[in-house]
């Protein structure tokens, strides 16, 4: 099972409070990129880039996708390889192009140099070689996190290279560059190889520099069976990895999963679905464009003394009577269970009808760091899940102060692409249960009964139709303009890129595959003078009723009458202006309770 990121960086203590450890929502990732000449020599494919422009790419898409999405992560970028050397431990062939860093527009249009620069260009300003050492390019970036004064959640390394041997002729290198490897995996920064040219052969060193020794529970041959993803020859390919590699999940919370008593693991849950939303609007000084923030107060009506929320207490009315409760008390409601996952019984799987999925589920995952086993015992209950096909039934508590749901944990099995990539991670993703008053029955007295051949009819629609769908295919075309609108600006360029409108249907594609069965549909449904293109009725094109409402005259209104029967309410605010003002009551920037409140006391 892969490795997913802790909550906690090695050698740095958390913030503990109410809820456990507080996550520091911020990762480092750097790009580590062979500079050796086969990576500037042109591929076979003479569509794609040499493999050192395509790492170049994925680097700037990562910065473009950084700087929307997760904005206080941080990537550096550096070369080896090199004939020019630049980092603090004076390595040769180790430059350190950029330091971790936020992404900015200047890292940016740092990229988008190097994409157009030419290779003679690149040898004449960084020069090449094959004789540094991927030790030293490792203690390079481990020096590089070291010496970030930020904390981090997530430390990551991916290596960019189309080299599969390099320190084929010197023993003595290559031990050092797997101990380096075993070292950075004792201080939990990860290291991925993204390696590139379809004859890459990743047995020859690589496989020993990710994984030098067994798992827990895990025999020399299975780790025999280990392998990577087969090597990358298209540029796309290449941003799918990069996409899944350094977005690095983390867990939204840590608890305890309790199969039976005395029987635990814990386990980590994390976010499957999250919609994109565009960043809040700030308000700032015109003066210095620092952000203004607003403070709210509560005082005391008689007193005017201020209210601290040590002051402040909540009730609720039983029998007349104010039952008064303290804030610790409130939130203590709650609590009727300790946080943590516990197992409750099996269902078989057709156990989860349709109806039940009300709410995005999360994924749970072993967190092998915070109890030893955790692992083991978690393959062992979802490989037996799969094979019996199961789900299981469990009560969930995620943090503390949180309400207890009942949800079903459904076995998700591993998958792979056709490159040996991994697409879906093996676990069990965990859907919470609606209660019984969540359910509504609907009751529809006047209906039309579709006959067989026109359910027929919808059926040859529906399969000509029928498409795998994934939410993430599909962009929201007002937040990417946004987004686009915002890069132009950071980039100081003058027109901003087309984003197409996915939401739109291709009308042009779908004549072409179910257009016979859509007109088929039409005409056993529809009457024959229906128009499917023709403009529904608006508010303008609506045929009027040929009576209109007369304008009604605030001085012929008997207001006073209106107001001692208390139908003050249906008088509008004009026809109250009017009225206060021939008694000389101001009314100027007056809201219409306002107004009822003077009318009324001038009856008095």
């Amino acid at each position: 099972m892969d490795t997913w990121e802790d909550d906690k960086p090695d050698g740095e203590e958390g913030e503990e409070g109410g809820d456990g450890w507080q996550v520091v929502n911020r990762s480092a990732t750097i790009f580590l990129i062979d500079a050796v000449r086969e990576m500037f020599d042109d591929p076979e494919d003479a569509e794609e880039d040499p493999p050192f422009t395509r790492a170049i790419k994925a680097v700037h898409a990562t910065l473009m996708r950084k700087a929307i999405s997760s904005t206080h992560d941080q990537v550096g970028v550096v070369f080896f390889n090199t004939r020019e050397a630049k980092n603090k431990l004076d390595y040769t062939g180790v430059y350190v192009f950029q330091d971790l860093q936020r992404p900015c527009a200047e890292n940016i249009l740092a990229m988008e140099k190097l994409i157009k620069m030419h290779p003679a260009q690149f040898d004449s300003q960084y020069g090449q070689t094959d004789k540094a050492s991927i030790h030293d390019a490792l203690r390079t970036c481990q020096t590089v996190f070291l010496d970030c004064d930020k904390r981090q959640l997530g430390r990551s390394i991916l290596l960019f290279t189309c080299r599969d041997d390099p320190h084929s002729q010197n023993e003595q290198v290559r031990r050092q560059a797997v101990a380096k490897a075993k070292d950075l995996k004792e201080s939990r920064i990860a290291l991925e190889i993204l390696h590139m040219g379809a004859a890459f052969d990743v047995n020859k060193f690589y496989k020993d520099l990710l994984f030098d020794e067994l798992d827990d529970g895990e025999s020399e041959t299975t780790r025999e069976q280990r392998i990577l993803a087969d090597p990358t020859t298209r540029l796309s390919q290449l941003m799918e990895r990069v996409t899944r590699l350094e977005n690095k999940q983390r867990p939204s919370a840590t608890v305890q999963f309790t199969l039976a008593p005395g029987v635990e693991m814990t386990v980590g849950l994390y976010t499957v679905v999250r919609s994109a939303v565009k960043p809040k609007k700030l308000k700032l000084w015109k003066n210095t464009n620092e952000e203004v923030k607003s403070v709210t107060k509560q005082f005391l009506e008689e007193t005017g003394g201020l209210l601290l929320p040590s002051d402040l207490a909540y009730y609720q009315t039983y029998g007349d009577k104010k039952i008064i409760f303290t804030p610790e008390e409130t939130r203590s409601m709650v609590n009727v269970y300790e946080p943590g996952i516990v197992l409750l019984g099996f269902k078989p799987m057709s156990f989860l009808k349709t109806e039940l999925f009300f709410k995005s589920p999360s994924f749970i995952y072993p967190k092998e760091k915070d109890a030893s086993g955790s692992t083991k015992l978690f393959t062992a209950l979802l490989e037996r899940c799969l094979a019996r096909q199961v789900l299981a039934l469990v009560r969930c508590v995620p943090r503390a102060h949180s309400s207890a749901i009942f949800a079903a944990l459904i076995p998700q099995a591993e998958v792979l692409d056709e490159t040996n990539a991994q697409v879906q991670p093996p676990g069990f993703l965990l859907h919470p249960l609606p209660y019984a008053d969540y359910i509504s029955k609907m009751t529809l007295e006047k209906r039309t009964v579709a006959s067989d051949e026109q359910i027929e009819a919808c059926k040859k629609v529906v399969k000509k139709l029928r498409g795998e769908y994934h939410p993430e295919d599909v962009d929201d075309p007002s937040a990417e303009t946004h987004w686009e609108v915002i890069k132009a600006l950071a980039l100081n360029r003058q027109r901003i890129e087309d984003v197409p409108d996915q939401t739109v249907p291709d009308v042009e594609n779908i004549e072409k595959v179910a257009g016979p069965s859509l007109k088929e549909f039409e005409r056993m449904v529809y009457p024959p003078s229906y128009d499917p293109l023709a403009k529904l009725p608006t508010a303008s094109t609506r045929p009027s009723s040929g009576v209109k409402k007369e304008k009604v005259d605030p001085s012929t209104m008997d207001v006073e009458a209106m107001l001692k029967k208390g139908k003050g309410n249906s008088l509008t605010v004009p026809v109250l202006k009017a009225w206060l003002i021939k008694r000389r009551v101001v009314v100027t920037a007056k809201k219409k309770a306002e107004l009822l409140q003077d009318a009324m006391d001038l009856l008095e």
